[in-house]
């Protein structure tokens, strides 16, 4: 057996981390670019909803966002259902760096962030009911979405900032790993001063998360000499 072949099978963990990482930056990326093209009707609808009840677009009315979603239902439920994806792909990337380097906080902070994550998303689901008898729970979407999101986004970032120092420690894409923890805590510390700065009406955005994904996952992927 060569150093080469040897070296493979040692760092598949670490491809299997690059590509469910790239991934989770991959799919937040398309949810945005869906969200600014197919959901322009969606987020103009919204806009217009804060504008009339003099809210914040996060403080609209649970009834009205609920009429705003079965307005535009393709987009709603495909969007809905795709934005359950990239918890999934963390919670694959920090369980194969667990297994390379025996790291259990990305791992843990990842099964966070996917319950927190899924349970926002299934509550908004539920905005297809109807809008004048909303379920329990559902009803208060509104007031829950700063809170959850912004729970969500900062578990993925610990996820994702344990992941590259665990990565960093076994020796695997270094600087790589060390950028995602510089770049990851600053955006997680901006994301906080932006919500404190619009009186905790705007969440901390799960997008913060996508330039320290997407840098390490390919220096991860590259480390494996694919």
């Amino acid at each position: 057996m060569t150093a080469g072949t040897a070296r493979r099978p040692a760092l598949a963990w670490a491809g299997t981390a690059g590509w469910a990482l790239t991934g989770t930056a991959l799919a937040l990326i398309g949810y945005l670019a869906a969200a600014v093209t197919l959901g322009a009707g969606f987020e103009q609808d919204l806009a217009a909803a804060a504008e009339r009840e003099g809210v914040a677009v996060n403080a609209v009315a649970t009834a009205t966002q609920a009429r705003i979603t079965q307005a535009h239902p393709v987009y709603a439920l495909v969007t809905g259902l795709f934005l359950l994806l990239p918890p999934v792909l963390l919670l694959r990337g920090a369980g194969a760096v667990r297994r390379g380097t025996g790291s259990r906080l990305a791992w843990w902070s990842a099964v966070a962030a996917l319950v927190v994550w899924w349970a926002y998303g299934l509550l908004g689901l539920g905005l297809f009911a109807d809008p004048d008898a909303l379920p329990p729970l559902v009803r208060d979407f509104g007031p829950l979405t700063v809170p959850l999101v912004t729970a969500l986004s900062l578990l993925a970032l610990v996820a994702l900032v344990s992941a590259g120092e665990a990565v960093r420690a076994a020796g695997v894409a270094r600087r790589a790993a060390r950028a995602a923890t510089v770049v990851g805590v600053l955006l997680g510390v901006l994301g906080l001063v932006a919500l404190v700065g619009s009186g905790f009406a705007d969440p901390v955005p799960p997008l913060v998360v996508v330039p320290g994904a997407l840098g390490l996952g390919v220096a991860l992927i590259r480390s494996t000499g694919r």
